[in-house]
């Protein structure tokens, strides 16, 4: 008896979960028929009045006031770019519309037209605008080709921090200019970019810029004579222990850095010790000194993280800075007294900012080839290197690393 109780009860159940489910189905049924202009009276809206102009780089800004019209929706602008006709939309919430993506400082006319909720529009209203110089032919403007070590330097300014690609041309096999590679820039902080694999040989280059409404700039040509570069040679190097440099832990030792793989075992400074103070430092940090056998003007270096599911996170560095000198101090590295900062505030980046432990196929690429960083190009040649772990990616002090590579000059 009590079973065919229960199994009634059941089919109630069912029976008022199919009726609820049909009722939460008509009704988003009924809510998708009623979408669309809710008044369809074919009446035109007034048109908009007060328009001022204020023109900027690349573009205007385009403030009016807006009729009084209850259904009205947005107003809508319409202008010319690189031969293309182009609207911007701006909802009956801002009294403003924004024109960019222009080239030419030329005068040039855009119509705006109130748009209501039937779809209907009003009479356009022409605007004249007279856009300032471009952020892309600003950042032209400033573009400077030198030499650098392996290549050619671009020196360049984007105060307007816009997002753009740099091309750059050099002289072919027949001696003619063509495209060679390619940079990009977005909201960066960087004022030159190094375009590498290029031999000590007097050749032509030329550089573009081309931003993301495909406005291209002309190319600006120059001869260059690339300076030479070499890696250094890791046969040579050697590791040292300073005052303030750490230990090795797990039997992570530090010639692991210059044994050719990036795999198995790497250099590894122990979890529970704080660290050195050492001026001009305030606080203690983790850090080793190495020899790279030879005296060089050094170019970049480049390292690599723990690899695995260790990208980007636990001891690998993060933030870090790089000092070097060309012979050892009598101090024996109770201070960085004549020593020389070759990279300050130096930062890892993850491509993809996602979460620690979360890591996309950029993240992983990226940490496969390396974290490569340049030095100033204006000093002096060093033999003697000192890493300082400012943070690991698990916010703490102590670092691994597997493998360590250095390009630049010899200087003996």
């Amino acid at each position: 008896m009590y079973f065919i109780k229960n199994n009634y009860t059941m089919k109630n159940i069912k029976l008022f979960s199919l009726t609820l489910l049909s009722i939460c189905l008509l009704n988003f049924s009924c809510e998708e028929e009623e979408r669309g202009p809710l008044v369809g009276d074919g009446v035109p809206p007034n048109v908009i009045t007060e328009v001022t102009v204020e023109n900027l780089p690349g573009g205007a800004i385009i403030k009016y006031k807006l009729p009084p019209d209850e259904d009205a929706l947005l107003v809508e602008a319409s202008y010319e770019r690189n031969g293309e006709l182009i609207s911007a939309r701006s909802s009956n919430f801002k009294n403003y519309v924004s024109i960019e993506g222009l080239k030419e400082t030329s005068p040039q006319d855009v119509n705006l037209v109130v748009v209501d909720r039937s779809n209907n529009k009003s009479t356009p209203v022409k605007v004249t605008i007279n856009p300032q110089t471009a952020p892309i032919d600003k950042l032209f403007s400033s573009f400077e080709l030198v030499p650098d070590f392996g290549g050619v330097r671009l020196k360049y300014n984007n105060e307007d921090n816009i997002k753009a690609e740099l091309l750059l041309y050099a002289s072919d096999a027949n001696g003619n200019i063509s495209y060679n590679q390619s940079a990009f820039i977005e909201n960066d902080n960087r004022s030159h970019f190094t375009y590498r694999t290029f031999a000590p040989a007097l050749q032509n280059f030329g550089v573009a810029a081309i931003d993301r409404w495909n406005n291209i700039t002309d190319i600006k040509q120059t001869k260059v004579l690339p300076l030479s570069e070499i890696q250094l040679d890791i046969q040579k190097f050697d590791d040292l222990f300073l005052n303030g440099d750490r230990q090795d832990a797990f039997g992570w030792v530090m010639p692991n850095m210059w044994n050719g793989s990036i795999d198995g075992s790497g250099y590894h400074t122990s979890q529970t010790e704080p660290g050195v103070t050492i001026a001009p430092y305030t606080e203690p940090y983790h850090m080793f000194t190495m020899d790279l056998g030879v005296k060089a003007k050094l170019s970049r270096f480049k390292f690599w993280q723990r690899q695995g599911s260790w990208i980007f996170t636990h001891g690998n560095p993060r933030y870090f800075e790089v000092w070097g000198i060309d012979e050892l101090p009598a101090d024996n590295g109770d201070s960085f007294e004549g020593w020389t900062k070759l990279i300050e505030n130096g930062e890892v980046i993850k491509p993809s900012g996602g979460a620690i432990g979360l890591n996309s196929a950029e993240d992983a690429a990226s940490a496969a080839s390396g974290e490569e960083f340049e030095f100033p190009i204006d000093a002096p040649p060093i033999r003697y290197i000192r890493f300082v772990n400012l943070k690991n990616w698990s916010e703490g002090k102590f670092m691994h690393i597997m493998e360590v590579n250095f390009w630049g000059q010899l200087a003996e």
